[in-house]
This record gives structure tokens, sequence and C-alpha cells, in this order.
């Protein structure tokens, strides 16, 4: 299914959530106007109450803090903040975005999530072993996240995901799946972790759900 919010779209679909989707970006030509951005959120809160927001690309410090305002509003329990360093081979995220994400985004959200392979980039520490971790997702945590959830850190032929939800600290573990490459399972498992958290699970037990749902695709090959 690829990246982006088509993406997402069938992941939620595929779970039983209903998705209205914002566009902030066009990877090839960069970020939309911000005045279309905000009329687009405008426009989902007629449409009833957010059970919970899966905030993915954003570009540049304007959107961050928009994007920011409306997870305050509509979902500030159960925001998922999983924005991706690369889309391919090609990095997507600045530097100044970053750090606007972790000065407005963060702080609003109910839990960032990053990928064990960006945690230099994110917490500026490397992931290669449990302690690293723990690391990563202490310092997300640091940076104003309720919780953190650090995942796909491969060890010895297992996955590992790290969640720690305010200091509450559970490690998920599940047997590597060997399977041909497949695209978009990091915005995947992101939004399988959104529609189980608009589905009333909490943290743990949404990120129980996404890893499986991660090892589903990888079985199913798409």
């Amino acid at each position: 299914m690829g990246e982006g919010f088509v993406a997402d779209a069938a992941v939620f679909a595929e779970l039983d959530c209903r998705a209205v989707c914002v566009a902030t970006s066009v990877v090839s030509h960069g970020p939309l106007p911000l005045e279309l951005v905000a009329r687009q959120l405008e426009a989902v809160q007629p449409l009833g109450p957010v059970a919970a927001l899966r905030i993915g690309f954003v570009s540049g410090e304007a959107q961050v803090t928009l994007c920011a305002s409306f997870a305050r509003r509509a979902a500030p329990d159960t925001t998922v903040v999983a924005t991706p360093v690369r889309v391919g081979t090609a990095t997507v995220l600045d530097v100044a975005t970053r750090d606007a994400l972790r000065r407005e985004l963060f702080p609003a959200a109910r839990v960032v999530v990053a990928r064990a392979a960006d945690g230099a980039f994110y917490a500026g520490c490397e992931v290669t072993d449990l302690d690293g971790l723990r690391d990563a997702a202490k310092r997300l945590r640091d940076l104003g996240a309720r919780a953190a959830i650090v995942a796909g850190l491969i060890v010895r032929g297992r996955v590992l995901d790290l969640v720690d939800d305010e200091g509450n600290v559970v490690l998920l573990d599940t047997a590597r799946i060997q399977a041909p490459r497949i695209p978009g399972l990091a915005g995947a498992h992101a939004a399988a972790l959104t529609a189980h958290l608009a589905r009333g699970l909490t943290l743990t037990r949404a990120a129980e759900a996404a890893q499986r749902y991660i090892g589903f695709r990888l079985q199913r090959g798409r």
C-alpha cells in the first residue's frame, strides 16, 4: 500500500475505522500552503468527534504549530506522532522541522513513535540494543512526550518494540518474519496503533495489536 495518507486510510479501513485525511505536503513538490492545510483541518471539526489522530509527515515550524494546536483541541489523549525521516532513500525531514516537532508537537501528543533506525536523529542516541531502546524512549519523553514507542529493533532474529508510557516500560518481543521488503510498514504501524487507540485500547494493548498487524502484513506479503 506504500506511504502517505492513502495508505494510512487503507489500514484504518481494514481495522474498521473511518479515516478523514488532511494533506500537508506533496513529497516530490514540497509543503502545501499553510492556509490550505488550516482549511482542511477546519473541515474536520463539523464531521464529529475525533476518536484518534495520526500525524505523519509535516514540513516547517508553521505546519507543526498548526497541527499541535489541532491535536490539543481534537484528540489530546489519542494523538500519535510518527513523522518519517526518510521516504525510500530520500531524507524528507529537516533539522528545523525536527526541532519544531520536539518543541511544539511532542508535548501535545499522547505518544511519539520513532523507528529504532531513526533514534540518533530524533533522540540523539544510537539504538543497537535493549539499553539503546530504553535510552531513546526516555530521551523522547524528556523532550516533552507523555509516552514514546521506539520500534523495529532486530536482535538475534527477534523484533523489539519498547513502550515507555510516562515511565512505565514494556518490551514487546516477537519473532522476525523473513519476507521480501514491503514499503510503508513504518507508516502502517503508526496507523494501526492509532486505529486501536480509537477503538479504546490502552496504549500498551494498542502497541501489541499494531505489532501483530505488521506481522500479518509481512505474512500475507503486502
